[in-house]
């Protein structure tokens, strides 16, 4: 759904909106795989766990992004809780880090922390929000020389869902880096059966389109997808999550 998430409430809230994770009512894990434009060197991965904990859930999650020589890492702790019955709120702190394997590069790291916001404004309306980095940290200070600062984007989303029927689920939201241009992605989820997902979203700045499917068996869901980029091509993508509490 070209990361249209804001809405969500499963364990991929963790990557968007920490909100969500205020209703995860048991243990849930998942993995992801997502080689960009079919290239050799820019394969993004990661992975997500969370659990209850006092009135929300912790989670912990991680992702990583590159190939032997540079290498760009980001781990996460999370925690949402519900405020209210339609209401919740969650935070995460980063700690980002960037590996060149050259000479006079070495590695650097910063930390970084992240707030969301979610409510149910009606049975079938959601409204979310969400901050990334509003501390506007810097990765790699080269104020002595007259390279640029490696900056960590500061970026606001504000988004929208609609669940049109039981079947059919539309989002749409807006994101905002301080420093670019503003982008907007939608996306469309229909479920004929209880075990099948049918997923179309689109994106611009760049402009992509994305589409894909999920099955859910019990326990487990599995999740396949790409984005398309008319200038770079496929970006094919893989998903698997457990969640017992699902059966």
């Amino acid at each position: 759904m070209a990361n249209t998430a804001l809405t969500f409430t499963d364990i991929w809230s963790s990557f968007h909106n920490q909100a969500g994770l205020g209703y995860v009512e048991g243990f849930t894990a998942g993995a992801f795989y997502e080689s960009r434009f079919l290239v050799d060197g820019m394969a993004f991965a990661g992975f997500a766990a969370a659990t209850p904990l006092g009135k929300g859930a912790i989670g912990l999650n991680y992702s990583n992004f590159g190939y032997g020589v540079y290498n760009e890492g980001k781990l996460g702790l999370a925690y949402g809780v519900k405020l209210a019955e339609r209401f919740s709120i969650g935070v995460q702190l980063n700690y980002h880090t960037t590996r060149i394997a050259a000479d006079d590069y070495g590695n650097a790291g910063a930390l970084t922390a992240e707030v969301g916001v979610r409510m149910e404004v009606s049975e079938r309306v959601t409204i979310a929000a969400h901050l990334f980095n509003p501390t506007r940290t810097t990765l790699i200070d080269n104020s002595e020389s007259a390279i640029p600062d490696e900056k960590i984007p500061t970026a606001i989303r504000l988004g929208v869902g609609y669940q049109i029927s039981d079947e059919v689920l539309l989002a749409a939201e807006v994101e905002k880096d301080i420093d670019q241009n503003a982008l907007f992605r939608g996306g469309i989820e229909y479920q004929p059966v209880d075990i099948l997902y049918l997923r179309l979203g689109a994106s611009s700045e760049p402009s992509l389109f994305s589409f894909g499917l999920g099955l859910r068996f019990e326990s487990f869901q599995f999740d396949l997808a790409s984005s398309y980029s008319s200038v770079l091509g496929y970006s094919p993508q893989i998903s698997l999550t457990y969640n017992p509490s699902k059966k």
